[in-house]
């Protein structure tokens, strides 16, 4: 990993400690990577929810659903 690593401390129950260790067994990986991958699906979840509420709030080019009934009658008259 060519990224400088920062120190931190957690504090995790006996079981969650014992699974998180048979998990690293398992995954022949260390407890630190499980955990900095969860992190970082944390993360990067959180910034997701961010940006789809920032688009879900920009109205721009969106129609009211009165607007989309209108443009839905004015077609099937076309027709």
């Amino acid at each position: 990993m060519g990224t400088m690593l920062k120190r931190t401390t957690i504090f995790l129950t006996q079981e969650q400690h014992e699974r998180l260790r048979r998990l690293a067994f398992e995954q022949r990986t260390s407890m630190a990577k499980l955990l900095r991958d969860a992190a970082l699906e944390v993360l990067e979840d959180e910034e997701d929810i961010r940006e789809g509420l920032k688009a879900l709030s920009d109205e721009e080019g969106t129609v009211t659903w009165e607007q989309y009934q209108e443009t839905r009658q004015e077609r099937r008259g076309a027709l």
